[in-house]
């Protein structure tokens, strides 16, 4: 059985694609490639045909085998990534490392993805009643651990939440794009790659720019880095939410982390994704405190009234979830270590259940001034 949307390489010819057929990834890497910016060769099976495959194997199977066996050079591997209509950072499944012959099982689990609780939280957090249909994307990989001139990272053209236009993004040397973006591994700023990959720093900053102006929009880049040479993986753009609030007179600082989603929240400190739950259900308002964020923490984070982190960055899935949910964060905190009773920022021991107060503008973190 035929597929009832054929498979599309991604080129700078041909109609423009519809994201509501194609996905949203899809349509904006057709605009990377037509501004000129370096794209891996990639297809897209669209939403129908997706759904067809994961339905009955057998359909179009001839049709995906020859659209991968066109895209792979001996020995490739394949990312193989979903693809709505709108982004839902985090949600979906992403395969890396795939082999040839195992995209059909690939693109089925991620299409089965969709269906996952976690997919529904993340699509309710950003404004979406329901979980779109998704397309996949295949594309070749590039190495992001080829060597220590490789790496993955996220960049946007202007500050997430102060909307200054300056180029700013998290990178991690020597790791996968999808750990960089889970905020599962400690990351440096885009000022490190100028020493070691001068010009794919310098190619980056240009296509931000380029991107930019070209669509009208802060945009961010998800990109790899290949020894040296520079790859676009992802284009998203995004809007500004501008938040005037401040930490209340006589708040004692006790931290400083990078501001991730503007506004400031007040709550008390919770640790454990249950016990923030359950004092959520309370009506208690809560300052969550994690060492990084996974899909199956969204639940308590888009309902707490402040979110703090070990690592990650502005970029992260859990900053660009935040910022749908309108909850400040501040991620990224030196010196931060969490226990089960008590949490400590450098020397300061604030224990689990004391208020804190987070500005997600500044990054500041502070415990609240005392009353009286």
């Amino acid at each position: 059985m035929s597929l009832p949307e054929p498979i599309v390489a991604l080129s700078a010819d041909g109609p423009d694609l519809d994201p509501l057929v194609h996905g949203a990834k899809a349509v904006g890497l057709q605009r990377l490639i037509r501004l000129g910016l370096p794209v891996p060769p990639a297809v897209v099976v669209p939403v129908s045909s997706a759904r067809a495959i994961a339905a009955d194997r057998s359909t179009g199977r001839d049709e995906l085998r020859a659209a991968v066996g066109a895209l792979v050079r001996p020995g490739d591997r394949l990312a193989v990534r979903s693809g709505a209509a709108v982004s839902l950072p985090g949600a979906f499944e992403t395969l890396l490392d795939v082999a040839p012959a195992d995209v059909e099982a690939a693109l089925v689990a991620v299409v089965e993805s969709t269906t996952d609780p976690q997919a529904e939280i993340v699509a309710r957090v950003l404004g979406h009643e329901r979980v779109p249909e998704t397309a996949v994307v295949i594309q070749r990989q590039v190495d992001a651990t080829a060597d220590d001139r490789s790496g993955s990272g996220a960049a946007s053209s202007r500050h997430p939440v102060t909307g200054e236009k300056r180029a700013a993004g998290s990178f991690g040397w020597r790791v996968k794009g999808d750990a960089v973006m889970a905020a599962a591994v400690p990351v440096v700023s885009l000022g490190d790659l100028v020493d070691r990959v001068p010009e794919a720093h310098e190619r980056l900053v240009a296509a931000l720019d380029q991107l930019d102006a070209a669509l009208g929009s802060a945009v961010e880049l998800e990109f790899t880095v290949e020894r040296g040479e520079l790859w676009c993986l992802q284009l998203r753009t995004f809007t500004i939410v501008e938040k005037h609030e401040q930490l209340p007179l006589g708040a004692a600082i006790v931290a400083e982390g990078q501001p991730a989603s503007a506004g400031v929240g007040r709550g008390r400190v919770q640790v454990d994704i249950d016990d923030a739950l359950d004092a959520i259900d309370r009506d208690e308002p809560v300052v969550l405190v994690l060492e990084t964020s996974a899909p199956s923490d969204m639940a308590a984070m888009v309902r707490s009234a402040a979110v703090v982190t070990v690592l990650g960055g502005r970029e992260s899935h859990a900053a660009v979830v935040t910022r749908g949910a309108e909850v400040p964060a501040v991620l990224a905190v030196p010196d931060l270590q969490i226990a089960t009773d008590h949490v400590m920022f450098g020397d300061v021991r604030v224990a689990v259940g004391d208020e804190l107060v987070v500005d997600g503008t500044t990054g500041r973190i502070a415990r609240p001034p005392t009353e009286g």
